[in-house]
């Protein structure tokens, strides 16, 4: 706004114009008319501020909503004392650039800038779970078992703002947010300098005297070691539940000697590991050269100081030198014992910690820390390619991406040189994604290379080694895991266990003998050695939604008429749009719509027969397979599958192509399901072709197990699948999947399309397409290995 221009607003009582150019943004001003309150200077941009959230040195800070994408942001003003100062509008510009410059889970994302009012203002991810030194200063001090994993999540961060060329320069509790998950994520980089790697020289001091380094006071340039000691100030603060000095002047001399003087954590907090107080002194030491090397040496020790302490064989701690020391032999001595402690902490197989790096945000958005992965502190490739596996597996998971989250899980599993409890863990979780994904067949495999691995690994306590191995054992059999009202609350490998049992019952068609043990899993606390549940439970509590609403979907018994049943059946579109979970519950429904189309055609010509007369689908004789083979080239997939399933079908289980077979038959029905679900609203220009060529190209919805269209005088006709040219539903299929951005759901998909080929519409085409896909896709080919027996 050019200078000396009025700012003008308005009562919103009366309507009388106000000069509002001397008051601050967000300011209540009375009207000098009717003496009502009215909010001014609200509109920052496409910003409205909606409550002032804090105050800082050179600014203000707003919650605001952003008016575009409908989504709740913090805007930060800078403060009306320097508006005009060059100096200042450039640094508050440059902080936004900064933080804008790289991407990271635990830094808070810059969304954009502008100017309102005069006023320079930067807009940011809001991250609703406060400042981490109010909760500090709620709770005194924060116990270890809770810190470290935040510790590992800030260093990450600083990790990446170092790669970014940045050091931040005010590392403090302030300065450390907290998501409603949990999760930590670093904000305010108003002070960073750019260092591109090396070295900066502050031109002023303007930092917090409790977690200064010691060369900033002297003026000296800074590198990322700087950072690494007000992190460890900050540590130091949280564990102790105080900071480590209490000198709170900008004192040049005053700074220079307390710094000398701090008293180790040690002594400060002797209720602490001895491994984390060697950690945060080594961090803090006097002499930058005597810090750790790299962020990768502090996130190795700060990881072996949280599996010893979460495997129960903590050291407590050694009696502590004076503060002066904090660089000499011994220190060096005790951080090299951190290292150590990493092989040592990986063989306590009775820690079962496994947390990961938010993504989502699922702790997870359900969330939890930082994966802690047991790898080799020599440092090999297999170590870092171990860990980057079980984080990215973790974000997979909380993005629901399950086939993705299963791939990794079993690379880790399989990675040579991985350490316990790790792999076994990653083996575990290798079933419940494959579960989590409906993929039951998949997640037996899972269940059986899991035992193996677990058989062979060295390091694991013969109990804890019992107990899995007998859990796998039970999962991997045809009949029913039972929950025992007897059964302690599950904690540990119980968990583990537990979680598979629930999900295998489930995706059998036993949810009854599901919920309990998913109860039991959502029961449990998340913290401590069980932090890694959280995300789990997010996930579950979807399966307790889906649990009700198909329960209230079944109805009691099916209507009398043809057209109530259709109609039930259309309706039942919407239940399905809104699962939040693949596999069973899908299935189900779609084979309650089928029986109501069923049901519908028995009553076409005459009374009403009831269901629960109608007996389960039972094979003719000869050979059972024939008929399923025949239902399925009939498109009724989810029937040929239920006839394979039902108790009068011979127990052939075990047979490969039985299970290939069953197999085909469920993807396919998926197929036509996904099919019906975009086609509910067809988009623009879908034609579709019958059998006899006739062109389809007024289709106004779907109903289960077809599609409903105009004919050619307008009337409304039903159209079932198996009446459509096979060629017409691939073609369909190729273009609808065309806006799919998903790498891994077009796969999915493509697979589906597959079996729908093989078992109704072009055999040939259908092997010629797998084997393509397998020469491309390793993890397809594993699954196409198993289908062979099906084409039979």
């Amino acid at each position: 706004m050019p200078e000396g221009e009025l700012e003008i607003a308005y009562c919103h009582a009366c309507g009388t114009s106000m000069d509002v150019s001397e008051v601050a943004p967000f300011s209540n001003v009375e009207c000098p008319n009717c003496g009502k309150h009215t909010r001014v200077k609200r509109e920052f941009g496409p910003y409205t501020l909606m409550k002032r959230h804090a105050i800082g040195g050179m600014s203000v800070v707003f919650m605001a909503q952003d008016n575009t994408l409908n989504r709740e942001v913090i805007v930060k003003i800078l403060n009306e004392e320097y508006g005009s100062d060059n100096k200042r509008i450039a640094a508050f510009e440059e902080e936004a650039r900064i933080t804008a410059s790289f991407s990271h889970p635990h830094v808070v994302r810059v969304f954009t800038t502008g100017r309102a009012f005069g006023r320079f203002y930067i807009a940011m991810e809001l991250v609703p779970g406060g400042h981490f030194e109010h909760h500090i200063r709620e709770r005194g001090s924060i116990p270890e078992a809770e810190m470290l994993p935040l510790a590992i999540q800030v260093a990450a961060g600083l990790k990446a703002a170092q790669a970014a060329g940045l050091i931040h320069r005010d590392m403090k509790p302030g300065n450390i947010l907290l998501d409603g998950a949990g999760n930590a994520k670093i904000v305010d980089f108003g002070l960073a300098l750019v260092t591109k790697g090396g070295k900066a020289q502050a031109t002023e001091i303007w930092a917090t005297p409790y977690y200064v380094p010691p060369e900033t006071i002297e003026g000296l340039p800074e590198d990322f070691r700087s950072d690494m000691y007000a992190f460890g100030a900050t540590l130091y603060h949280a564990l102790a539940g105080k900071p480590p000095c209490n000198e709170e002047s900008m004192d040049t001399n005053k700074l220079r000697e307390v710094k000398k003087k701090i008293l180790p954590l040690a002594k400060a907090a002797p209720w602490l590991s001895a491994e984390t107080c060697a950690v945060v002194d080594r961090a803090m030491a006097h002499d930058p050269a005597q810090r750790f090397r790299s962020y990768d040496d502090l996130l190795a020790a700060l990881e072996a100081a949280r599996q010893r302490l979460a495997s129960g064989a903590a050291a407590p701690p050694v009696k502590a030198g004076n503060g002066s020391r904090r660089g000499s032999n011994i220190g060096e001595k005790i951080g090299l014992g951190v290292a150590a402690a990493l092989i040592l902490g990986a063989l306590g197989f009775a820690g079962w910690w496994v947390t990961r790096e938010e993504p989502k945000p699922q702790i997870s958005q359900g969330g939890t820390s930082p994966t802690p992965v047991a790898v080799d502190p020599s440092g090999g490739d297999n170590s870092a390619r171990i860990s980057s596996a079980y984080r990215s597996a973790g974000e997979s998971l909380r993005s629901s991406d399950y086939t993705k989250a299963r791939t990794l899980f079993a690379e880790v599993r399989d990675q040579a040189g991985v350490l316990e409890p790790t792999g076994s863990w990653a083996a575990g979780e290798a079933v419940i994604a494959s579960y989590l994904d409906g993929k039951s067949e998949q997640a037996r495999k899972d269940a059986g290379d899991a035992a193996e691995h677990i058989k062979g690994a060295a390091g694991i306590a013969e109990n804890n080694r019992e107990f899995l191995l007998d859990g796998l054992d039970k999962v991997s059999g045809l009949r029913p895991v039972a929950w025992s009202a007897e059964s302690p609350a599950p904690t540990g490998p119980a968990l583990l266990i537990a979680m598979i049992a629930g999900l295998r019952n489930w995706e059998h068609g036993m949810p009854d003998l599901a919920l309990p043990h998913f109860k039991a899993v959502l029961a449990a606390e998340p913290k401590g050695a069980d932090a890694w549940v959280a995300s789990y439970q997010e996930i579950l509590r979807g399966y307790l939604s889906d649990a009700e609403k198909l329960r209230s979907a079944i109805p009691e018994k099916f209507p009398d008429s043809a057209d109530a049943c259709r109609g039930l059946a259309d309706e039942l579109h919407a239940v399905h749009a809104s699962l939040k979970t693949k596999g069973r519950a899908r299935f189900n429904l779609r084979a309650l719509q089928l029986d109501l189309e069923k049901h519908a055609r028995l009553l076409g010509g005459g009374s009403p027969v009831a269901p629960s007369e109608d007996p389960p689908p039972t094979p003719p004789a000869g050979d059972p397979l024939v008929q399923v083979r025949k239902t399925a080239a009939a498109c009724h997939f989810a029937e040929a599958a239920a006839a394979i399933k039902s108790s009068g079908f011979p127990d052939k289980a075990g047979e490969p192509r039985v299970s290939a077979l069953l197999l085909l038959a469920e993807a396919a029905a998926s197929f036509l399901g996904d099919l019906e679900d975009k086609l509910a609203a067809p988009p623009e220009g879908v034609v579709l072709e019958l059998r006899d060529h006739t062109k389809l190209d007024h289709i106004t919805g779907t109903r289960s197990g077809g599609i409903k269209i105009l004919d050619a005088t307008g009337s409304p006709r039903d159209v079932e699948w198996a009446e459509v040219s096979p060629d017409s539903v691939i073609e369909l299929h190729r273009q609808l999947v065309k806006s799919e951005t998903s790498e891994l759901e077009r796969l999915r998909r493509h697979e589906q399309a597959i079996a729908f080929d093989l078992l109704a519409g072009d055999p040939a085409r259908g092997k010629k397409a797998g084997e393509s896909l397998a020469s491309s896709y390793p993890a397809f080919k594993r699954r196409w290995d198993l289908l062979q027996a099906g084409l039979e």
